[in-house]
């Protein structure tokens, strides 16, 4: 406390106006001078020595002057708002006159405050991908090829958390390079055809049966999985023989299902190896041997790549072994394929890009040997005008790329790279562009003997590695273009659509209505999944989810069904907030929540039948659950897959729902790891931790959050208990884990605010209304501008919540606010 008020004192003797100044040293001398005055210990600042007259500007020093940082500065609004000082056995402070003094902090704050930076940015990697995608009709994986891109404040779409390297330039040519090749169909597709293949007629499934291989068996003609695990269902004879979009069939029926609907997640990907498998959907398993559920689903499969079939039963625990009941299985009756169906050649991609022109067509050109076809030549592009062709495909690709006009002036770098006019011919080092962009290998020359389509690449590489494209707000002045473009990245991740070009071209998004609509017709598109995708992964950390895996013994009942619900339900949850604009209150505390069968069962909810789709479901009067901190995602991501920490959870609930983050431990001292053996709870733990009396400021704040969330486990589960693998009591028929120590979750606010159980606690949170709405309008604001928001645009933040307070914060209508913000329409 004397540190904090120390700095206090001297930041605000070098910014405050005198009568502000003089309101803070009053303040100071009312409520602090009893611990810091004459009667201090020696080692404590004495505030009554530093009196308005005694400090002022020019008795500071300027090493004194800039001791404190805007994290202190935020530091000390947080402890008075918080109601952290004075500490709880003091006298309470009266809540107009905190209020008073923070808002003249703010105030002199905001008044004293550098000039706001630039909101110029580079694209991160998932951008990248999606407007490369948008950009040349193209579904190839980028992200990949791309590094990890940094983060600030939560976000990686901030500008501080972006920056670019030559290293970095390198690999987005290479990304340019693959994204080039997509466009182009180098051999013309197979004729569609269904192939087809009845599972117990395949040599491998035959061989699973025989030797009871994972259990498997034959009933009315199918193969019958009991697990995910080995054996595979083969389907060898169905898998595409050459890449193409494939429209698939699979009848499925449930083996003894007891009564649990059974469900199966469905992948395409290599069939061995560790190579990352696309995800086509959990599907319900309904219906009989005579009349199985026909699943179809269509997808690009590459050659030699498979369908995999993965039963998720649960329990799976239900083994040959039990007897308690039948074990329930997957039986799988056939499978068939068609295609390939995408029949275009040249591609529709490559039309969109060349043109489909009488002057463009493919030349055969090298052999390529193919085990199922003769004579197959592979194909480039070729132009019986290739100068004039090449000139108008950049031209035509320049604006769209760079999402606005472009002058003569600045193509030309381009053109001159793409027709290779007096530029030397080196094809490791390549040439360099102008000023105007980047420098980078290219080896592509129309004039000096290359081909049309080497020259193209050429251009195209080089404007996917510009910095017109790579980068956004650029213009000095925010324009209608850039306006376009700042929607279309918070909404859809990716480049404006013809529509915004249009507005924009018209000069009309310049108009609040006009933003409005858009805003609602983007959220109403389905590519605002990713937005949804991407706010909720990094806000409510739900990216994290597959980092950790629950230890086995401690939590049997986890499964990759349930994890895949945890999403689900979130994801909807904030999906149907934002399409009916509900209060984001809603996210402390909600009479209901969308529920699949498996999520319902963890949760105890009875009623919800099928894990393939989500229903919203009023959740009964007496239940835990409601708002995102029960959300057993949101417990998953915030525990070690092992233990629960109440200070990894009390760090989430600062951050991320009252926009307190707490300072990082001090150096060398180390964290409380949970026992997980029984002896200790992890309470006890923390109260010797919290001996440091470097570490107990912090843990006053962080650790009743923490504490509340301790009702339930690593999973999400609710509990009463902790779960042991070593001291405890036996738990009869659970030979994974005994009953260790009662769970106790009730603390004491830094305020003195006391709550029992986390229902209290939630009620406590809500109390804090507008800290809650505060800290979620800054999120989006971040997210929404791709800048850093500090304690200096906390009015543009409190003008956002004004602007939803009709609504009661509606989400969408916080969403319109921030589009409408200063900060969205500042350069």
């Amino acid at each position: 406390m004397e540190r904090l008020f120390y700095c206090l004192m001297l930041l605000t003797a070098t910014t405050l106006h005198a009568s502000a100044w003089s309101d803070f040293a009053t303040f100071a001398e009312h409520h602090c001078l009893a611990c810091h005055g004459s009667d201090a210990e020696p080692d404590m600042i004495r505030l009554d020595q530093l009196t308005a007259h005694q400090l002022t500007a020019h008795q500071l020093t300027a090493q004194s002057a800039t001791s404190a940082d805007a994290r202190t500065w935020a530091r000390i609004v947080e402890v008075l708002e918080s109601g952290e000082m004075p500490p709880p056995d003091h006298a309470r402070l009266d809540a107009a006159e905190i209020g008073r003094a923070v808002e003249q902090l703010v105030a002199q704050i905001v008044a004293t405050a550098p000039p706001r930076k630039s909101a110029l940015r580079r694209m991160n990697r998932r951008e990248y991908e999606n407007t490369v995608h948008d950009l040349l009709g193209i579904d190839v994986p980028l992200l990949d090829l791309l590094p990890e891109d940094g983060s600030s404040q939560g976000f990686d779409n901030v500008a501080d958390g972006l920056s670019i390297s030559s290293v970095l330039m390198e690999q987005y040519l290479e990304a340019a390079n693959v994204a080039f090749d997509a466009v182009i169909r180098r051999i013309a597709p197979l004729p569609p055809e269904v192939r087809r293949v009845e599972l117990m007629t395949v040599k491998e499934n035959i061989d699973s049966v025989e030797k009871g291989k994972g259990g498997t068996i034959e009933v009315a003609d199918s193969f019958v999985k009991f697990t995910p695990g080995w054996p595979p269902a083969r389907l060898d004879a169905v898998h595409p023989i050459e890449d193409g979009i494939y429209r698939c069939r699979v009848a499925l029926w449930p083996h003894d299902p007891s009564d649990r609907t059974l469900a199966v997640a469905i992948y395409v990907g290599s069939l061995f190896g560790p190579e990352t498998r696309k995800f086509m959907g959990i599907f319900d398993v309904v219906g009989t041997p005579e009349k199985p559920r026909v699943i179809e689903f269509t997808t690009f499969i590459e050659e030699g790549h498979a369908i995999h079939i993965v039963p998720r039963i649960w329990p799976e625990h239900v083994t040959w072994r039990d007897k308690h009941e039948p074990r329930p299985g997957i039986g799988i009756l056939w499978v068939e394929t068609y295609g390939p169906i995408d029949q275009s050649f040249p591609s529709e991609s490559q039309k969109a890009l060349f043109g489909d022109r009488d002057s463009i067509s493919m030349r055969p050109d090298q052999p390529i040997y193919m085990r199922h076809r003769k004579g197959v030549k592979t194909h480039v592009v070729e132009s019986s005008d290739p100068a004039e062709d090449a000139e108008r495909i950049i031209r035509e690709f320049i604006p769209r790329a760079f999402r606005r006009p472009v002058g003569e002036e600045e193509m030309a770098p381009f053109l001159q790279l793409t027709l290779a006019k007096n530029l030397s011919e080196n094809h490791k080092k390549g040439p360099r562009l102008a000023p105007s962009a980047h420098s980078f290998r290219i080896g592509s020359k129309l004039a000096s003997g290359r081909t049309f389509e080497q020259a193209v690449r050429a251009g195209i590489t080089a404007v996917l590695c510009a910095p017109q494209f790579l980068l956004l707000n650029q213009a000095q002045q925010v324009d209608d273009y850039t306006l376009a473009s700042r929607l279309s990245y918070f909404f859809w991740s990716s480049m404006p659509d013809a529509e915004l070009l249009g507005l924009a071209a018209s000069g009309q998004l310049s108009q609040p209505a006009v933003r409005h609509q858009q805003v609602e017709r983007m959220l109403a598109d389905p590519k605002s999944k990713a937005f949804v995708e991407n706010f909720t992964g990094q806000w409510l950390d739900l990216r994290e989810i597959e980092f950790t895996t629950p230890d086995g013994k401690l939590y049997p009942e986890f499964d990759p069904l349930l994890q895949a619900a945890m999403l689900g339900e979130t994801k909807h949850f904030f999906e149907h907030m934002l399409t009916e604009d509900l209060s984001v209150l809603n996210f402390i505390d909600s009479d209901w929540t969308f529920l699949n069968e498996r999520l319902a069962r963890h949760y105890g909810i009875p009623g919800v039948q099928g894990h393939e789709r989500f229903e919203r479901v009023s959740l009964p009067a007496d239940s835990i659950r409601g708002g995102v901190l029960t959300q057993a995602s949101l417990l998953k991501v915030t525990a070690n897959g092992t233990t629960t920490s109440p200070v990894l959870r009390g760090v989430w609930v600062l951050d991320n729902l009252l926009g307190r983050a707490p300072a990082p431990p001090p150096p060398g001292v180390a964290g409380v790891e949970p026992d997980i053996r029984g002896a200790t709870t992890i309470r006890q733990q923390l109260e010797k931790h919290r001996d440091n009396s470097s570490c107990a400021s912090c843990h006053r704040s962080i650790d009743p959050p923490g504490f509340a969330l301790e009702v339930f486990d690593a999973i999400g589960g609710e509990r009463q208990f902790y779960r042991s693998l070593g001291e405890g009591k036996k738990i009869a028929g659970n030979k994974n884990y005994r009953q260790g120590p009662d769970v106790d979750s009730a603390a004491t606010f830094a305020d003195g605010r006391q709550f029992a159980n986390f229902q209290e606690f939630r009620e406590q949170l809500l109390a804090e209304q507008q800290t809650v709405v505060r800290a979620i309008a800054t999120k989006l604001l971040i997210y929404g501008t791709g800048r850093q928001i500090t304690l200096a645009d906390r009015p543009v933040v409190d003008r956002v919540v004004a602007q939803t307070a009709n609504s009661r914060f509606g989400l969408k209508s916080m969403i319109h606010a921030v589009v409408d913000s200063e900060l969205f329409l500042a350069p």
